[in-house]
């Protein structure tokens, strides 16, 4: 049943991967929000940089990645992701004061000297043990960007309220993942698969925040203070 439905998307193969790349796209677009933030308060004391700096190393990568398997729908997000990664973190440079920017440096220096590392590696050759020591790398990667939200499940448990979790990226992140899955099965990229089944486990663990703690929560406590 499976092998039919594939069969029968084969044709529109690049069309799927299109639309997971508009989805992965939107789910970068959603930084904006946090670079707003940023410009309202006039600072960036409070937020990390990495999901803006590691973006720009996890860009490059899959970049470098999408052109050796020469996947079109792969390439150009890879490369509006890059774009997007580049200005969130030219905007978060702007508005840290001048002395506290060591913390970015140390970040900025740490990412391009891995990112530098592995791209080299992958410069050497096409050959399968190479493509699958990246394509290894790469999921470890983009799960931990993914996961990047997770980070407030301690304030989400604490406050028992999801407000301070990025909704719009979050279900970008599924829908992305979703399509990526079929796209991967579609080129049979075993790398795509494995890393867009453990994204959707991962983002429905995210979700399932919304259902535990209602963003609502966190608000009705406060008026009932």
């Amino acid at each position: 049943m499976a092998h039919e439905v594939l069969e029968v998307l084969q044709p529109h193969r690049e069309l799927i991967g299109q639309a997971a790349g508009l989805l992965t796209v939107s789910q970068y677009l959603a930084g904006w929000f946090i670079c707003a933030e940023i410009r309202r308060r006039g600072t960036t004391a409070g937020f990390s940089p990495l999901r803006f700096v590691g973006g720009c190393g996890l860009s490059l990568l899959q970049l470098q990645y999408s052109l050796k398997l020469q996947a079109s729908a792969l390439i150009w997000t890879s490369i509006a992701t890059l774009l997007c990664s580049v200005f969130f973190s030219s905007w978060y440079f702007r508005f840290t004061p001048v002395d506290v920017r060591v913390p970015f440096y140390r970040l900025a220096v740490t990412t391009s000297t891995i990112t530098a590392g592995i791209l080299a590696y992958g410069s050497q050759n096409d050959s399968p043990l190479v493509m699958f020591r990246l394509g290894l790398v790469l999921t470890v990667l983009a799960l931990a960007f993914i996961a990047l939200p997770l980070a407030q499940l301690g304030n989400v448990i604490r406050e028992k309220s999801s407000a301070s979790l990025p909704l719009p990226a979050i279900l970008a992140s599924t829908g992305a993942s979703i399509l990526w899955l079929v796209y991967g099965l579609l080129i049979d990229n075993s790398f795509i698969v494995v890393q867009k089944i453990i994204a959707l486990a991962l983002c429905a663990a995210q979700l399932s925040l919304f259902i535990v703690y209602p963003a609502a929560g966190s608000a009705d406590k406060k008026k009932k203070q």
